[in-house]
């Protein structure tokens, strides 16, 4: 049988690494030949390449690597509030629902021109009731919309259909 100093000089590892692999391994290096000890060795290393092997290293792998991810999707979060790009959700919901007040000012006074340069204009007259009903159903379903989008990010909900790994679709 061989020493362990022959076994670690076949596996071209340390006296200290071979004890520990043997052990992992379930091998008694007394009763075991180099050929024997090899072949374990050869299928443990295969099994943990082809992810089969070593228990929970899979597993501890994925999250390691799903913590890294997280870490750094933070750490660029962290980098664009610093720089003045990442806006907080209910800054943002307030943001559109002052826009939609804001166009919809701009927009009724936009019509009321309309209207007076085209009285002015021409000898009709313009139903002023009718034009202002439709003008007001168009501007309460841009400040409805804007509401919407306001208490869905407020809410954490994405309304502008960003993909789930962050990405704009």
């Amino acid at each position: 049988m061989p020493t362990q100093v022959e076994i670690a000089a076949h596996l071209d590892m340390s006296e200290r690494n071979v004890r520990d692999v043997l052990n992992r391994l379930h091998i008694d290096w007394n009763q075991a030949t180099l050929e024997d000890i090899r072949i374990a060795y050869i299928r443990d290393l295969r099994d943990k390449a082809a992810g089969r092997g070593a228990g929970n290293s899979v597993e501890l792998t994925r999250a390691k690597t799903e913590e890294a991810l997280v870490k750094a999707a933070n750490g660029r979060l962290d980098y664009m509030a610093k720089i003045g790009k990442l806006v907080p959700a209910d800054v943002a919901g307030k943001a559109l629902n002052e826009w939609a007040v804001f166009a919809n000012r701009e927009f009724q006074m936009a019509v009321d021109r309309i209207i007076g340069d085209m009285e002015s204009h021409s000898e009709q007259s313009v139903d002023q009731e009718k034009v202002t009903g439709i003008v007001r159903a168009t501007a309460e379903r841009v400040a409805g919309y804007a509401q919407k989008l306001g208490s869905d990010f407020e809410a954490g909900r994405n309304p502008l259909g960003a993909s789930e790994d962050g990405r704009d679709s």
